[in-house]
């Protein structure tokens, strides 16, 4: 995910980037890693899946 594709927050009437702070994990969707982001001027905080490696219909 680029600093382009994140997400923005939405509790600014204008357009202000969150910013990655974790990625986690999911065992049991190992596809997946969930980025934990937050708004540089507010703090608040969203869990958003990023995906890495093959998805189910480019590994068929």
């Amino acid at each position: 995910m680029t600093y382009e594709e994140a997400p923005a927050c939405d509790r600014h009437e204008s357009s202000v980037l969150m910013r990655l702070r974790t990625m986690h994990s999911d065992s049991s969707r190992p596809d997946v890693v969930v980025g934990l982001f937050e708004c540089p001027e507010c703090g608040h905080e969203r869990r958003t899946p990023i995906r890495t490696g093959e998805t189910a219909e480019t590994a068929a």
